[in-house]
């Protein structure tokens, strides 16, 4: 069993726990800060959505240095972010809706809950959170994960105040923009079975994203290094999502600060 079917499986059971969620106060009322607006409004100078994670199965060590959601906020805030996002995956990840919910009362900023998204209970938990928006991924509808079609799912997000970003990693899951209502898009250059970064596969899908005008539209994961986010930028990104390098800095506003794109660049 490869990594994506393990975590789907063991998500699938977190999902149904009757515990899972309920500490979470009711859902809140009043409009959320747009992850989308955010995305448009920084797309020049290359918009920065920074992740809070505990936990990155993809590294040698996966366990990643100990910060509070507040603490996280504070050092990371000054560097002019575009938004946030929080993992709410309890298997492999250790996250929980929980500190999406922290991050939420945090920060100004939008909020992504980033989860391995395969049931409505999950949609209602990110809204009972304060995000402002939910990951939907392509390749679990493409591989027959999911129980509930994703164009549901998405449509279940937006009943729920949600905007949704639609994540691909090969071309031949694009197909799914066509059947699932998402407000934004990202390519993500891990593969979600094997962990292995796959660049030539996400950079070939990026061209293809962007042709077909999928926008706005973000560079996810694998991004260590100012060379890392400029393959992004070069590629034709409107942002890039940080994570693990982000949690693993020592100084997290300047580390960030050396991704954007200099200059700014001329869009349309």
């Amino acid at each position: 069993m490869g990594f994506l079917a393990e975590v789907v499986a063991a998500t699938r059971e977190v999902v149904r726990d009757p515990e899972y969620g309920r500490d979470l106060p009711p859902r809140r009322r009043g409009v959320r800060p747009s992850l989308r607006a955010a995305l448009e409004r920084d797309r020049r100078v290359g918009a920065l959505v920074v992740e809070y994670k505990r936990a990155s199965p993809g590294q040698k060590n996966p366990e990643l240095p100990r910060r509070s959601v507040e603490e996280f906020v504070r050092a990371t805030e000054s560097a002019r972010i575009s938004a946030y996002s929080c993992l709410a995956t309890r298997p492999k990840f250790a996250g929980s809706p929980e500190d999406v919910a922290a991050l939420a009362r945090a920060t100004h900023h939008p909020v992504l809950f980033k989860d391995f998204v395969l049931d409505p209970r999950q949609l209602d938990t990110a809204a009972r959170a304060g995000a402002g928006a939910v990951l939907l991924i392509a390749r679990l509808a493409s591989e027959g994960h999911l129980k509930v079609p994703l164009a549901d799912l998405a449509d279940g997000a937006r009943a729920r105040g949600l905007e949704v970003l639609l994540e691909f990693h090969d071309k031949s899951e694009l197909s799914e923009a066509e059947r699932v209502a998402a407000d934004m898009y990202g390519v993500n250059v891990r593969d979600l079975d094997s962990l292995k970064i796959d660049r030539a596969t996400a950079m070939a899908t990026i061209r293809a994203a962007g042709q077909r005008g999928l926008r706005p539209l973000l560079g996810l994961s694998g991004v260590e290094t100012p060379e890392d986010a400029e393959r992004f930028w070069t590629a034709g990104v409107d942002g890039i999502l940080v994570g693990t390098a982000v949690a693993r800095a020592s100084h997290p506003s300047e580390f960030l600060a050396s991704l954007r794109p200099r200059p700014p660049r001329s869009l349309p």
